[in-house]
């Protein structure tokens, strides 16, 4: 408009989106590409978001603290209500869950996490300490059953040993340029190797089985070896991948004007063999998918974009779903009420629920007089450590000091797991051994060796649908060896093995590994039940992962959940993609290290010039004497700082953030350290006030910092 509002954003396909705005410069109202509205209510002496009214008439209401200028307190869609309460220096010292469970957490001086403490439904608490060094550095937690988890650092403040004190030590070793060449397991190893632009150049897996992986000049992947002999070959153009060769295999791409996937087209040398079309409807939602082996789906939405029914061209019955007002899945298909308070699902159908005092399910009850009973045990971090099925067999469940499942023990057989930072690499059991990679950067899985040794190792290929899950596994020759057909929320409903020796692989949707014992699906920080659409236990990161704490995301043909924490849509994201919440960032930090990865971290500014010019402008700040010191505290806070994204001219940029203490007029005062595309660091200063809010919110009145999410 006349002073620079956007009013209307037209995409490539003619559909547009347009914005309302109020006497004070603030979206009062959005129209999507179908033109239904969603509008906003502001306070009046805040100017901050008071009243969000979804297309269908559902609203979500915020409350705030006229003082500090802090979120309060949210009502959500069904009337319930989250409230937080903060320290003088804004930091959240408690927070009330929408199902009425309480978390208060105490600081030290500097705003470092001490204690959190969370308390049950029936009285009871669960109390977790931590302990730093003078820098703020996390070295011992100690959890609520009393077990503590230790914490090294190298002389540069790397992360070099985590024990948890329970046969699980994890230790890490780097080169001179900071980056992860070891990481140490129970039993394993990975070793790394990178090219001079940085970029992992060859993996060893536990097993000795090597990767190698090559690049073009721009670092788009070109190919993947090994143990020396070709495993895969990439393609790319402007960014996106258009062919892959996997084995005699060779897969075609093609994309439409906003990058979405339109056909996927597999063939064996000039045989076609089958073929996935996918259309989008006019606000990006996964219209219509025609499938050359299973036939044709149709996807319908409701106001908010969720997905209400899928039906299909051939025998298959029709899918249907429905929502209450703050989300929560209702399966149409099972007649019978359904009962859900706090977002806790307590009864659907014949299906009765039941929860310990602090969310996680605990009981499923079916069948006549609900005589059919799964229970499930949790450990004091509530991560499922047991279930016995109502047949009596049992399953248990291990993991490492970062949560990672380690091992399972079903019926006295046990398989154990290892991993490279969030990724699943191998498993093994008395009878079998396993590998997995992926495409570079995702969780999008790439193959499966089946075999332990470069010997033994033999390559299976994933051809996977617009999401990343799996929907063939095919050999060198081209065979298909495994295929599954799945519903919406991701259980199969129909599955074919074939060839010789039936090979049955566990990945579904990115990040989740299928237990056959229980039917749930491990989605590292927790368990999703594919039956349900929804997680067994609450979200750990609370309002950061959105208002639902169990909703898997808003919308399966679209949105994905590798972590189990926050629901993002794939690359390339469709406009309106931010999680439906209106609220992503109440999170309290706690100082953990973050797993140490092979993705190089910005180390550098670019050029000794550039590092000079800021050292003379900052490095008093930090009391730095030197410019070699003032490099090391930038790199410092890469490793230890909470990674926010910022928008700088445009442009979505990484930054680091640490707090320091408060300035004299009583503000947050924080290390700041900015990042470019180019991986560089741009500067580090301290930044206080209306000048750091403005920076990483684009708004001086909102004062929240919110932790980005690898």
């Amino acid at each position: 408009d006349a002073v620079g509002r956007l009013i209307q954003t037209t995409f490539p396909t003619g559909s547009t989106r347009a914005y309302s705005y109020g006497a004070y410069g603030q979206v009062t109202a959005e129209r999507d590409e179908l033109g239904r509205i969603t509008r906003y209510e502001y306070d009046d002496d805040l100017h901050l978001v008071s009243r969000r009214i979804n297309p269908d008439g559902t609203q979500v209401q915020y409350r705030y603290d006229h003082a500090q200028l802090l979120l309060t307190e949210i009502e959500n869609e069904s009337g319930e209500k989250y409230r937080l309460d903060y320290t003088p220096t804004g930091l959240i010292r408690q927070e009330s869950g929408f199902d009425g469970r309480r978390t208060a957490y105490a600081y030290d001086l500097n705003g470092h996490l001490l204690e959190k403490t969370e308390f049950g439904d029936d009285g009871s608490t669960l109390i977790t300490g931590y302990a730093r060094d003078a820098a703020g550095r996390l070295l011992i937690k100690t959890l609520p059953d009393g077990l503590k988890v230790t914490y090294q650092y190298d002389r540069l403040g790397r992360l070099i040993g985590v024990d948890d004190g329970q046969q699980h030590p994890l230790a890490f070793e780097y080169d001179r340029q900071d980056r992860l060449i070891t990481e140490h397991q129970g039993w394993g190893s990975l070793r790394y190797r990178y090219d001079a632009c940085g970029q992992l150049k060859r993996m060893r897996l536990p097993d000795n089985s090597v990767l190698d992986y090559r690049h073009a000049k721009g670092g788009a992947l070109t190919d993947i070896d090994l143990n020396g002999t070709p495993l895969t070959r990439h393609v790319y153009q402007s960014g996106r991948e258009r062919q892959r060769q996997q084995g005699l295999l060779l897969s075609e791409y093609t994309y439409d004007d906003q990058g979405r996937l339109l056909a996927h087209a597999v063939g064996h040398q000039r045989d076609a063999l089958f073929r996935r079309d996918y259309a989008y409807n006019a606000n990006g939602n996964l219209a219509h998918i025609a499938d050359s082996r299973h036939g044709q789906r149709t996807y319908g939405y409701d106001a908010l974009n969720r997905l209400i029914r899928v039906r299909h061209s051939r025998d298959e019955l029709p899918e249907s779903f429905a929502h209450d007002p703050a989300g929560n899945l209702l399966m149409q298909d099972r007649p019978g009420p359904t009962q859900v308070k706090g977002n806790r699902l307590l009864m659907q159908g014949d299906r009765h629920y039941d929860y310990d005092a602090f969310g996680n399910l605990i009981r499923e009850r079916r069948g006549r007089a609900q005589t059919l009973v799964t229970e499930y045990r949790y450990d004091s971090q509530h991560r499922l450590i047991g279930l016995t099925r109502p047949d009596g067999q049992t399953a248990s469940y291990r993991y490492d000091a970062f949560g990672r499942r380690i091992s399972k023990t079903v019926n006295g057989e046990t398989t154990e797991f290892f991993w490279q930072g969030e990724h699943l690499v191998a498993e093994s059991s008395e009878n079998e051994y396993r590998s997995y990679v992926y495409e570079p950067g995702t969780f999008r899985p790439l193959a499966l060796l089946d075999g332990k040794g470069p010997q033994k190792a033999c390559p299976f290929y994933y051809q996977l649908d617009h999401l990343g899950t799996p929907q063939e596994l095919t050999d060198y020759s081209g065979d298909i060896v495994w295929s599954a057909q799945y519903d919406a929320y991701g259980k199969i409903a129909a599955l074919t093995l074939a060839g010789e020796d039936y090979l049955n692989q566990p990945l579904r949707f990115q990040g989740q590994y299928f237990d056959a014992e229980s039917g749930l699906h491990y989605n590292r920080h927790r368990y999703y039940d594919p039956r349900l659409g929804r997680y067994l236990t609450p979200d750990p990161i609370k309002l950061a992962g959105g208002l639902n704490q169990y909703q898997y995301v808003p919308n399966p043909t679209g949105w994905v959940d590798p972590l189990g924490l926050s629901s993002n849509c794939p690359p390339p994201k469709k406009p309106g993609c931010e999680v439906p919440g209106g609220v992503s960032g109440a999170k309290v930090n706690d100082g953990e290290p973050r797993l140490p990865t092979t993705r190089s971290p910005p180390k550098d500014f670019g050029s000794e010039d550039k590092l000079d010019d800021h050292f003379q402008k900052h490095g008093s700040e930090f009391k730095t004497e030197s410019k070699e010191e003032y490099l090391s505290m930038a790199r410092f806070l890469v490793n230890h700082g909470t990674r926010i994204e910022y928008k700088y001219k445009g442009e979505t940029r990484s930054g680091y953030l640490k707090l320091m203490g408060n300035n004299r007029k009583g503000e947050a005062k924080f290390a700041f350290l900015g990042t470019n595309q180019n991986n560089e660091i741009t500067t580090l200063h301290a930044k206080s006030g209306k000048e750091l809010w403005r920076t990483i919110n684009g708004d001086a009145k909102d004062k929240t910092v919110r932790p980005a999410h690898d």
